[in-house]
């Protein structure tokens, strides 16, 4: 086994394990649905930004302008591109009815970004590349609630700009100032201590949720119901949009931009590996979609993961770093 795949598998085992852990306290009632939805909005509001307020103020590698704009772009480029592709793509996996090829376009674009991301992000590339990944998120929080929307609703909505303004956003937007300006150096140590100690909740205690949000998930779900819609979900979101979202990382290291791949590729490279998240379920859930169609992409597209994530990063690591 190469040190690559060691490293690999050192990063996915524990998340692996908490995931679980957080199944069994769900199943066994440990923690009930209305705990269960309060303790998201604690990771949500409170431990999320706190880590982004941690890690971004004080990377040296987003005091350069170019990267600062750069990374969240291509956080929402890379979702875009999903959502036209599996669009395009869905009929020739049958999903032709309206609402199930919305959600299929939507489901499919939206990777498993933070919680599982993040920790791999932490030991694979080191803690400076988590603020990275914490502004390429950004992007496709806002792609989420802006593009991604207009894919999975059919419509327009003129207010929807303000589902931009979130924890996240505002977080890495406050953060991205105190970088530029200065500032951050000057923060006294009892404010940094509590960003620092706050945020480190946020990745083990959002990967728990994970868990927690499994058992209602697959209580009523049919492993076998519309096979053709499930190998689409796998064939796109674990083959193919990774393919895609590396392909203009490898042109800008071999043609315009060399020193791209050094801050911003690797992180691409493992939120392209990432297979399809859990948290886009509850959005077209409220938002009138498909919910079975959700379910299938996840399920499906996260089992594959197990196979695909460390394959794609065996193949990407050495080469982006």
């Amino acid at each position: 086994m190469s040190n690559t795949t060691g490293t690999i598998l050192t990063a996915i085992i524990p998340v692996v394990f908490i995931v679980g852990a957080g199944y069994v306290l769900r199943k066994r009632g440990l923690v009930d649905a209305a705990a269960q939805n309060s303790l998201m909005r604690v990771v949500i509001w409170v431990l999320m930004p706190c880590l982004v307020l941690d890690r971004v103020p004080h990377n040296v590698a987003l005091r350069s302008g170019w990267l600062a704009w750069l990374t969240p772009t291509a956080g929402f480029l890379a979702i875009a591109a999903g959502l036209v592709l599996a669009w395009l793509a869905a009929p020739l996996f049958g999903v032709r009815e309206n609402t199930g090829r919305r959600t299929f376009a939507y489901c499919t674009s939206i990777p498993n970004y933070g919680y599982i991301a993040l920790p791999l992000c932490e030991l694979l590339l080191g803690r400076d590349a988590v603020a990275i990944m914490l502004l390429f998120n950004a992007g496709i929080e806002a792609a989420i609630w802006s593009a991604g929307l207009v894919v999975l609703t059919g419509r327009f909505e003129t207010g929807a700009w303000r589902r931009l303004v979130n924890p996240m956003t505002v977080g890495s937007a406050v953060a991205l100032a105190l970088n530029k300006t200065g500032v951050a150096p000057l923060m006294p140590d009892w404010l940094c201590h509590t960003f620092a100690m706050l945020g480190a909740c946020a990745i083990p205690f959002g990967i728990l949720m994970v868990g927690m949000a499994l058992p209602a998930l697959m209580r009523e779900f049919n492993w076998r119901a519309d096979w053709r819609a499930a190998a689409g979900a796998v064939a796109l979101r674990n083959v193919v949009v990774p393919a895609v979202m590396l392909a203009p990382v490898a042109a800008a290291a071999w043609v315009w931009i060399p020193e791209l791949p050094r801050p911003l590729g690797p992180v691409l490279a493992i939120q392209a590996a990432m297979p399809a998240g859990i948290f886009p379920i509850v959005i077209a859930q409220h938002f009138g979609g498909d919910a079975r169609m959700a379910l299938r992409v996840s399920a499906w597209s996260s089992i594959a993961g197990v196979l695909t994530l460390p394959l794609w990063l065996n193949l990407v690591m050495e080469w982006v770093r």
